[in-house]
């Protein structure tokens, strides 16, 4: 299986920012995985310098307790990016876990790869740093939702940026999302669908 989703994203990037030399050398460097649900892209305590794309699937990225229960921080489905950004590091390990919720395939290229691009060309430096801007926005935007709204309003606001995954994600997933139980979960829906449209 060839590198399709990472070259497809490639050339949308370069539409909007320009050229990117050595792109074949990226490419080349994919690998693609299928993974079955509920198997691991990566786990906690990993090494894992990678970074990887949803060609087709959908993933969760979590935390487990000492009791075995998953605090998810995030989803991932088609043409989103993952990673653990402290596994990039050199020595870094994986602080959470990614794991399928669907059948899924992923493709991920060694983070070594793409740093060594950034070392020798401003292109992929300017590339990187989008990246890393994006993830920024996208953790305190996440942070701010748990420690300002209220379990409803988290579900409002997953339900209103991302309505087609309310079907594909467990709701046993989603209430490990927002911070409440299933039973939680239930309440908050059943409160939702007594609203006037």
């Amino acid at each position: 299986m060839h590198a399709e989703a990472s070259r497809e994203f490639l050339t949308r990037y370069q539409a909007v920012y320009g050229s990117l030399p050595h792109v074949d050398r990226l490419l080349d460097a994919v690998h693609v995985v299928q993974l079955r649900p509920r198997e691991s892209a990566f786990r906690e305590d990993e090494e894992c310098p990678r970074l990887y794309l949803v060609r087709s699937g959908l993933l969760k990225q979590l935390y487990t307790t000492e009791d075995g229960s998953e605090w998810i921080k995030s989803f991932a489905r088609e043409g989103d990016f993952f990673a653990c950004p402290i596994a990039l590091t050199p020595g870094g390990r994986t602080t959470f876990a990614s794991a399928a919720i669907e059948p899924s395939v992923v493709e991920y290229v060694d983070w070594r790869v793409i740093d060594e691009l950034g070392e020798t060309d401003i292109a992929w430096q300017r590339a990187i740093r989008l990246g890393f801007q994006r993830l920024a926005e996208l953790k305190v935007r996440r942070e701010r939702d748990l420690l300002m709204l209220t379990a409803e309003a988290l579900y409002r606001q997953f339900a209103s940026d991302a309505p087609e995954l309310i079907d594909r994600v467990p709701q046993k997933d989603l209430a490990a999302f927002i911070g409440v139980t299933p039973v939680g979960l239930n309440r908050i829906i059943r409160r939702q669908a007594l609203l006037p449209s």
